[in-house]
């Protein structure tokens, strides 16, 4: 990817009845990974810019996906490749 991009982190609380279901649509989004899945119902995610699908409409995506009942940003960092090419290289 290049130019500009958003990372971001989030909880997602999932209803435990469609826990499962709930799951694997989140999994599914473009630029989404879960990272983590507790006893209770809750993900660890990220949500990555793609070409055609920002973190942030996979994010609203989240929100209406059956069986979300929350989807909270923790963590949110914008990122630009062309300064991460020019800081991992030698001097």
């Amino acid at each position: 990817m290049s130019g500009e991009y958003n990372i971001c982190s989030l909880v997602v609380h999932l209803a435990p009845a469609r826990a499962d279901e709930a799951a694997r649509a989140v999994a599914a989004l473009p630029g989404v990974e879960i990272h983590a899945r507790t006893a209770d119902s809750r993900l660890v995610v990220t949500a990555v810019d793609q070409p055609g699908a920002r973190a942030f409409d996979q994010i609203a995506e989240m929100h209406r996906t059956p069986g979300v009942v929350a989807a909270s940003l923790v963590y949110h960092v914008f990122e630009n490749t062309e300064s991460d090419a020019r800081d991992a290289s030698p001097n």
